[in-house]
């Protein structure tokens, strides 16, 4: 039934060829930005290319810095003698915390620095010293525009959600501050009753002795 139907010429073999090349350049200049969520940027004559080691990055799960190093398309050796790597959490404000950096064996250029990010957000990366005797320090904070912010875990978690560490610790300090004030409300209260007993007997042993006076006049 089919064997007599054929093409319009509009999409003969050469038209078929050069939509099928079009094809494979739009999937060439898309899949990059979409598999590689990474920021590029030039420093000292450097083409450094940042971002997390593992995506999507989560809260409490290991994972670390990925940066790769070339120079005119060659890969660049021998950094991390010379590279120093520090982290910190932009939200909190937190102090920069040094790792090590290493490089990733079997990939010439490609350097790394392991870690546990315990916090959602944004992160700030600084990668400083010198490239080959190039001095470098540049920062490189995540967002939408860079490379992912860390992700709560609990989003992929099934059937329920797991508490995480900080949540726990939250709880416990918030019960613990209860807790405390509870006890120091209780420690108040029981110092006034005391200084009430305290006044109470001293008015009782006035009393009395008032009364041994007076019955001792009347005598």
């Amino acid at each position: 039934m089919f064997q007599n139907l054929s093409l319009p010429r509009a999409f003969g073999g050469r038209h078929l060829l050069v939509a099928a090349l079009l094809a494979l350049l739009a999937l060439s200049l898309v899949a990059p930005s979409a598999a590689l969520a990474h920021e590029r940027r030039s420093v000292g004559g450097y083409d450094l290319v940042v971002g997390f080691f593992v995506e999507p990055a989560l809260e409490g799960e290991k994972n670390g810095l990925d940066l790769r190093i070339s120079k005119g398309g060659t890969a660049t050796v021998g950094a991390e003698k010379t590279l120093k790597f520090e982290i910190s959490h932009v939200q909190t404000k937190s102090a920069a915390k040094a790792y090590p950096v290493k490089a990733v064996s079997g990939t010439p250029g490609r350097y790394t620095a392991d870690f546990f990010p315990t916090l959602s957000g944004q992160y700030a990366f600084r990668i400083s010293g010198n490239i080959e005797g190039t001095p470098i320090d540049a920062t490189f904070t995540s967002g939408p525009n860079t490379f992912s912010d860390v992700n709560p875990v609990t989003d992929l978690q099934v059937p329920i959600a797991v508490p995480q560490v900080r949540e726990l610790v939250g709880t416990v300090r918030a019960t613990s501050d209860e807790v405390q004030a509870m006890t120091d409300a209780a420690k108040s209260a029981r110092m006034l009753a005391i200084a009430g007993i305290a006044v109470g007997a001293i008015g009782l042993l006035i009393g009395a002795s008032a009364l041994v006076v007076a019955r001792g006049k009347r005598a």
